[in-house]
């Protein structure tokens, strides 16, 4: 889909070693014993209920293991930023665009 699109292209335009590391996350999460012990969902991805996503997400955003929490940092900047870097989802915020006077 369209957001996933736009992350990917977030994504590529880290430098290599950010890429690396959201790849080798993204790689780890889509292993079914390491989503099931280190994100609590038991199924895949498409299959998680999104209140599964939710508690997984917010467990990691308070874990004891700053690893964790900068994991979901990631997820979280990378999630929001294609969303808000994206014109079409602007109305939906009230946000304008850029101002005419700073473009060229």
């Amino acid at each position: 889909d369209a957001a996933t699109a736009r992350t990917l292209a977030a994504v590529h335009g880290l430098p290599l070693a950010t890429q690396k590391e959201v790849q080798d996350l993204f790689g780890l999460l889509a292993l079914a014993p390491a989503r099931r012990w280190l994100a609590g969902v038991s199924g895949s991805w498409r299959e998680a209920a999104p209140q599964e996503v939710a508690a997984f997400l917010e467990s990691w955003r308070h874990h004891r293991l700053a690893m964790l929490q900068t994991a979901y940092l990631a997820l979280h900047d990378l999630i929001l930023g294609s969303w808000y870097a994206e014109p079409s989802t602007w109305a939906g915020i009230g946000y304008p665009g850029p101002l005419k006077e700073l473009q060229k």
